[in-house]
């Protein structure tokens, strides 16, 4: 089974979260100030975070500046050598630096929901982000940062999957087509994200990449 560019737009088409003031204010707080320090943005991200209800835990608000301050003063060196980088062109060992984020964010106190989105706020080009509600239970993924990083390697498979004879242009049309779609610019993550909400969509994805335990698996193959 094929899973074509064409079902990825689809996806992006269908999805109908885009008029959210979740989705709304993902330009200013996202797009537009990503390339600022990780540190400079820590009070965009308490106030996405709150948007995206991702401090339903003890503490919330309080308790995310905590451990999003701690995270960060631990990890910045890695965050600035993944800033800029986009999920396709991901190499073996910016996964496994994804892996030891994602990992270290959870030792600081973070949730799985809260540390799969905000790192999604502090690399939106770099890695998806995920929650339990659509993502984990639409793909059976566990709540650990081992299984958060299987859903990047997922992406960048896939992404290589509908590219394959193609070039990368193809994914920078699809996000320029959907911008105009939506009056604002979503990178191809977000419209990856996107996919989860189709079960036919999302379950022909992961069987063209020849089921779950390939789909998700260590091997970066498409």
């Amino acid at each position: 089974m094929r899973f074509e560019l064409r079902q990825l737009r689809e996806a992006a088409e269908t999805y109908t979260g885009h008029e959210a003031d979740t989705h709304r204010v993902l330009p200013r707080l996202v797009w537009e100030r990503r390339s600022r320090s990780p540190v400079a943005r820590l009070d965009d991200a308490v106030e996405l975070m709150g948007k995206w209800k991702a401090l339903r835990f003890k503490g919330g608000k309080t308790a995310f500046r905590r451990i999003c301050a701690m995270w960060l003063r631990k990890n910045l060196t890695v965050l600035h050598r993944l800033q800029g980088k986009v999920l396709y062109k991901l190499a073996p060992e910016d996964f496994r630096h994804i892996l030891d984020i994602s990992t270290s964010f959870r030792d600081c106190g973070a949730p799985p929901t809260t540390f799969g989105k905000a790192l999604h706020f502090f690399l939106p080009e770099t890695v998806m982000l995920w929650d339990q509600a659509i993502v984990r239970n639409t793909y059976k993924l566990r709540p650990d940062p081992e299984s958060f990083a299987s859903y990047q390697r997922f992406g960048w498979k896939l992404l290589h999957h509908v590219t394959h004879g193609k070039t990368v242009k193809v994914l920078r049309q699809l996000e320029r087509d959907h911008a105009r779609t939506i009056g604002y610019f979503e990178p191809i993550t977000m419209i990856l994200d996107h996919l989860a909400f189709s079960p036919k969509l999302s379950a022909r994805a992961v069987a063209a990449l020849g089921g779950p335990s390939k789909a998700f698996s260590d091997e970066l193959s498409s």
